[in-house]
């Protein structure tokens, strides 16, 4: 029985799910969708004992769906989702509008859910540019038009905001299906307008901003060059132009001259809508630029001279030649923008004469110029404008007979002297040279007596120089000629050998000086001399008890041109003297004996400043030469130094005793102050008379600019901040804790046996035996009688009315 129940239940089960559809009832829906648009819907088996896979999705067209899944590349296709089966659209278009059906078949009856999809397009603006322009004073068009499911309803409005809605009349505004019209445009008129379509059957409604600018004609603001109108050729220039206007002007350029647009017909021309660039200008770029503005509403003009300053260049100035005499042009021609001023000079024969004066000579340009031997050489041009400088060097030949610079010689010989003769001479074109001799020795020039050696013949060569060396038996005193002849014509040097004398005796002699030690004498040249020069003077003296007992006495001699002095003479002392000049051949005669005595000791004589302010005045340092000390050594000197002011204060002056030195560094005296300084030299004779003078010290030397910093003053600076900071730490230490080198070094000293308090007060030494600084007369100020002492700054001694011991 139980098996029977079982058996019937499950056959009821069997015929219950043949006789149940998966999809038990029809329904239909709308649904209105635009263009490329995603399209999703489910169809699912919700009947228990039914799968999926008995569900169909129908297109349109009655053509089963495909089944496809995620990332497909079909546009329409099926997927199982569980219980349900989707159907996926990627994109809707108008040609896909229909009725899709799900359908479920079961024992010949079909079940189906049909879904009707209208697809229309979206709505939306076309030629509706964001950016319009209307023109001034006329009726012009804002375009806006759209499309939707059906024709849109076009509202118009003010401000970006909206907040003005435009209405449709005949005054200002008409409304237009392709825009709307603004009638008399003004500024006024210029902004944002909005433009709002709406589709009433799907509720769609957009919006559009447009910016609406009022078209003006154009105004050109600046037409400038950089680096600017006036220019060196070679360099690179911009032109530009910048012009308001609405829409944005278009540029065109021209060049008036030619009449002719600019392109780029040379490649360092570069034209760019309204800029023209040239990488390297020249002189045939400069010129008058058009610059023409233009657009719908009109065009404006402007121009702008471009000015080419070029390199002068000299094109004309060549060598010259020409005969002593002649009159020769002496120009120069040179081109350049601005004009270049033009000078000529002359540099010379050579570039490496040395000219008498610091400027040369300025020939004018163009002018007529007199050929001679003198100015013939090196002529400079210079052209010189606002860009730059540029010479040319030229050479005048100067064709010239020959030219000596003394046709005339004299000349001594005598036994021993070597006679060098030279026909050395100028000449252009170059010269033949002859010699001819003359024997005979000429008292005067141009008086031929008898030859004195008869034997004597000289044959000479070519050459233009010779040499004598004159013997007793070889002395070709007499006349020697040189003719130099080219074919300009003919010059003659002559030169006259006379036989040369030591120069006669010294007639006079006088001591004009005489101090304890030296003696200064003028003596008067020999009144006779047959022979050379006299180059300078001996001396032959001794005292006067000696002079007649030996025939060895000292002697001075003395060169031209230096006093005749003689030094370490004994004081009070009688001395005899006699004089002989020199020459090349010899000593004269000497004169007759002069006597002259010295003076008797005495103070030096003053000290002679070597006084260089510049110098001074940056190194501080004073020099003097020491003087004749007059018989006595000098032992020191007293140097006093004052600073000059309105109210001059005595106690302000500066004293300083040096021993032996000449030389002295001040280091306190002040820039932009008048010092006075006096020297006296001093020897146990005395004192000599001050030698006084007055120094500014320039304020210029304060406003020189500081060196900087070196790389060593640096260091040091450095090193003197680390050792701060040690001393800082240290006592730190000390103060805390009673530790570092501070405290060591305390500890230590408190060790230590206390010095007297007596010696501890004598820091400077002031109870030591005076004995060891010298006696009293060290610190004396000489020969003044004033007795009053100072603090000795070497040993500390404090000694005098005023000292405290």
């Amino acid at each position: 029985m139980k098996e029977n129940f079982v058996v019937c239940i499950v056959f009821a089960i069997f015929c219950f799910r043949v006789s149940t559809a998966c999809i038990q009832e029809n329904f239909e829906n709308n649904r209105s969708v635009t263009t490329g648009s995603v399209f999703y819907e489910d169809c699912c088996c919700t009947e228990p004992g039914h799968t999926v896979g008995e569900l169909l999705w129908l297109d349109p067209n009655n053509k089963v769906i495909q089944l496809g899944r995620p990332g497909t590349s079909l546009n329409v296709y099926t997927e199982e989702q569980g219980e349900c089966l989707s159907l996926f659209i990627q994109e809707l278009s108008k040609t896909m509008a229909g009725t899709f059906r799900c359908v479920a078949h079961v024992d010949g009856s079909t079940y189906t859910q049909k879904h009707n999809i209208d697809v229309y397009d979206q709505l939306y603006f076309f030629n509706t540019p964001l950016n319009q322009y209307i023109v001034h004073n006329n009726d012009s068009l804002i375009t806006c038009e759209a499309k939707g499911a059906s024709p849109p309803f076009i509202r118009w409005y003010r401000g970006k905001d909206g907040q003005h809605e435009i209405t449709n009349d005949t005054i200002k505004y008409q409304f237009m299906p392709t825009g709307l019209i603004i009638k008399n445009v003004n500024n006024d008129d210029d902004g944002i307008y909005k433009c709002s379509a709406s589709v009433l059957s799907t509720g769609e409604e957009v919006e559009e901003d447009i910016d609406v600018k009022v078209m003006t004609p154009p105004m050109i603001t600046d037409l400038s060059a950089s680096p600017g109108a006036v220019v060196t050729a070679g360099e690179p220039v911009t032109i530009q132009c910048n012009a308001e206007g609405l829409p944005e002007p278009e540029f065109i350029w021209k060049k008036p001259e030619n009449n002719s647009e600019e392109n780029n017909s040379t490649s360092s021309i570069i034209v760019i809508n309204n800029t023209i660039r040239f990488s390297s200008i020249e002189a045939e770029d400069a010129g008058t630029y058009e610059c023409i503005a233009r657009n719908f509403v009109g065009s404006a003009t402007k121009s702008i001279d471009i000015v080419v300053h070029t390199y002068p260049e000299i094109i004309d100035f060549l060598n010259i030649t020409a005969t002593e005499g002649d009159q020769i042009p002496m120009y120069c021609n040179a081109t350049g923008i601005p004009e270049p001023n033009i000078t000529i000079t002359y540099e010379g024969k050579s570039w490496d004469d040395e000219r008498e004066t610091e400027y040369d000579e300025e020939i004018p340009n163009f002018s007529l110029l007199t050929a001679n031997r003198s100015k013939a050489g090196i002529y400079v041009c210079n052209a010189s404008n606002s860009v730059d400088m540029t010479t040319e060097a030229i050479y005048l030949t100067v064709l010239h007979k020959p030219y000596f610079v003394e046709p005339i010689e004299t000349l001594w010989g005598w036994s021993g002297e070597r006679i060098n003769i030279s026909c050395a001479h100028e000449s252009n074109p170059p010269s033949n040279t002859t010699w001819m001799y003359w024997k005979g020795n000429f008292s005067t020039i141009g008086n031929e007596d008898m030859p004195t050696i008869d034997s004597i013949v000289l044959d000479y060569d070519s050459q233009l120089e010779h040499s004598f060396l004159f013997t007793d038996q070889f002395a070709p005193y007499g006349k020697h000629e040189c003719k130099a002849k080219n074919e300009i014509g003919e010059t003659i040097k002559a030169y006259y050998i006379r036989k040369g004398f030591p120069p006669g005796p010294v007639l006079n002699a006088t001591t004009i000086v005489a101090t304890a030690t030296s003696a200064t004498f003028e003596i008067e040249p020999p009144s006779s001399n047959d022979g050379p020069s006299v180059i300078g003077y001996i001396a032959e003296y001794d005292e006067a008890n000696n002079y007649d007992v030996t025939n060895i006495h000292p002697n001075r001699t003395w060169a031209i041109g230096i006093p005749f002095k003689l030094e370490k003479l004994r004081p009070n002392t009688t001395y005899h003297i006699r004089f002989a000049a020199i020459n090349r051949v010899g000593a004269g005669h000497w004169s007759d004996t002069v006597e002259f005595d010295t003076m008797d000791k005495s103070a030096p004589e003053p000290p002679i400043w070597q006084v260089d302010a510049l110098q001074i005045s940056s190194s501080k340092v004073l020099k003097w030469r020491e003087p004749e000390d007059n018989g006595e050594p000098i032992d020191y000197y007293v140097l006093r130094y004052c600073q000059m002011t309105d109210s001059f204060d005595e106690g302000a002056c500066t004293e300083v005793r040096l021993d032996a030195a000449t030389e002295l560094e001040v280091k306190d005296l002040q820039h932009n102050s008048t010092y006075y300084f006096e020297l006296i030299a001093h020897n146990v004779e005395g004192n000599s008379t001050p030698a006084n003078f007055s120094l500014t010290i320039p304020a210029s030397m304060m406003s020189e600019d500081l060196p900087a910093i070196s790389a060593g003053a640096v260091i040091g600076i450095a090193v003197i901040i680390i050792v701060l900071a040690i001393v800082l730490i240290d006592l730190l230490l000390f103060f805390w804790r009673k530790q570092g080198m501070i405290a060591s070094c305390c500890s230590k000293k408190n060790k230590k046996r206390k010095p007297s308090e007596l010696n501890s007060r004598d820091k400077k030494g002031l109870l030591k035996d005076n004995g060891e600084s010298g006696t009293d007369d060290t610190l004396r100020r000489p020969n003044n009688g004033h007795k009053e002492y100072e603090y000795n700054k070497t040993t500390g001694i404090i000694t005098g009315k005023h000292s405290s011991v």
